[in-house]
This record gives C-alpha cells, sequence and structure tokens, in this order.
C-alpha cells in the first residue's frame, strides 16, 4: 500500500472485525484489508485475503466510484469478503451489522454530519476510525458531546499534508482545553515528531498572516487573535 495515512487507517482495525468503509471511492482500503484478513466482513461503504477483515462492507454514495471497485473484483477472483453498497453514509447500516466503521478522506465536518445522521447506527459499532482532511476540532468536539472516548490517535505527512487518524469508542472523555479538541490530545501527550513539525510550520504560517494583516488593515483584533493562538502553539512545543 502506497499511502502511509491508509496504511495507519488499516493497521488500526481489530483482528477479525467486521468493517464498513464508508465512501470507499475506489476500494482501497477494503482491498487491504481483505488481503491481510483482519476483519470478518468488509462492507464497502470501502475495505477485504489475508483478511484483516473477514467480512467487509464498501460503500459509496457514487454508483460510478463502487463500479470501479466491482470492476477489480471481478478480476481477482480471491477476493470474496467485500460487499459493496450504494448508500448516503450510513443509511444502508442495520444496528449491530458491523463492529467497526471507518470514514476518511473527506472533511471534518461531513463526516460530523455523516455521523450525526444516523448516530444510533455508530453508537452500535465498537470502533469508529475517521480520518477527515480539516475541522478535526469540531469533530473531536460533536465525538466528546455524544459520549465516544479517544482510543488511539496517530498521525502521517503525506504528499507535504499533515493527516490526524483517529480510533473511537463509547465512553467519556476530558479535555482540558480547545487546543486538545484542535490538535489531540494523546499526540500532544505522547509528542508526536508529525505533529511538532506541523505545528512549526503553523507558526511560520501565521506570523505571515500577521504581516500582511499589518499592511492591509488598521485594525488589531485579528492580530491579537492569532497571537493568542501563536503562543498556545508555543506552549505546546515547548512540552516537546
Amino acid at each position: 500500500m502506497s499511502s502511509l495515512r491508509l496504511k495507519i487507517i488499516c493497521d488500526l482495525v481489530d483482528y477479525n472485525s467486521i468493517v464498513a468503509d464508508i465512501g470507499t471511492d475506489h476500494g482501497i482500503i477494503p482491498i487491504e484489508l481483505s488481503k491481510k484478513s483482519i476483519s470478518k466482513k468488509i462492507i464497502p461503504i470501502e475495505l477485504s485475503k489475508n483478511h484483516i477483515a473477514k467480512k467487509i462492507i464498501a460503500t459509496d454514495i457514487s454508483e460510478d466510484s463502487l463500479e470501479k471497485l466491482e470492476q477489480k473484483l471481478l478480476y481477482n477472483n480471491n477476493i470474496t469478503n467485500i460487499d459493496t453498497r450504494v448508500s448516503d453514509g450510513l443509511d444502508c447500516l442495520e444496528e449491530f451489522e458491523v463492529d467497526t466503521i471507518i470514514i476518511s478522506g473527506m472533511g471534518g465536518i461531513l463526516i460530523k454530519e455523516i455521523l450525526e445522521k444516523n448516530l444510533h447506527i455508530a453508537k452500535t459499532a465498537n470502533y469508529l476510525i475517521l480520518s477527515p482532511n480539516n475541522s478535526l476540532d469540531i469533530l473531536r468536539k460533536f465525538l466528546f458531546e455524544n459520549n465516544f472516548v479517544i482510543d488511539k490517535e496517530s498521525d502521517a505527512i503525506e504528499n507535504k499534508k499533515y493527516y490526524q487518524i483517529i480510533k473511537v469508542k463509547r465512553g467519556k472523555d476530558f479535555y482540558k482545553s480547545d487546543l486538545e479538541f484542535l490538535y489531540g490530545k494523546e499526540l500532544i501527550k505522547n509528542k508526536s515528531e508529525n505533529l511538532k513539525n506541523y505545528l512549526e510550520s503553523e507558526l511560520k504560517k501565521y506570523s505571515i498572516i500577521i504581516e500582511k494583516i499589518k499592511t492591509e488593515s488598521t485594525t488589531n483584533s485579528r492580530i491579537i487573535e492569532i497571537n493568542k493562538l501563536v503562543e498556545s502553539i508555543r506552549g505546546i512545543l515547548n512540552g516537546f
């Protein structure tokens, strides 16, 4: 598997799981799970022969995307544990049908909306593995407010972009500050090198933004706001 981020996602799937991959697109995750045989069942919504997953349900809102996955499966007779379903988010799933739900490759707000729409289904899974492209703080706050607790947090830098991957289960969580929602309390606690590099790049970005605001505006309210964030980031980095 060429994508480090997708490899991390697959590695977070427990052995012998029944998995639903939501927004599976070309089915990279289901096929990889099938090869490693970790999951009982993979539902491509997107996962599948060493089997990490015994069964994988791969789902996607796009019938065309699923057809591409189905074509791959036609030419690979060794993969027999992937089901494909056209579905908007979790709509096609029943309660307790899967024990792991994977949603990646989309924005944090969209992931939140997908979970919110079928929260009763999401709460019957043992784990959610989520990797949003943005708005991590909004997603984490939603999970916290709906009684999900962080089980594991990981991160990766891929094609010069920083990604976080979170694995959550039902439970009551605790956050000390908004920064933990934004950057990940476990990643901060474990002094992630990827997070350190990302925060250092954020400091450079905010420095440029402040200088630009100074030349374009007479108001300093935005500068004050950014400076507060900059000091908070420096505080995190001082702990590394």
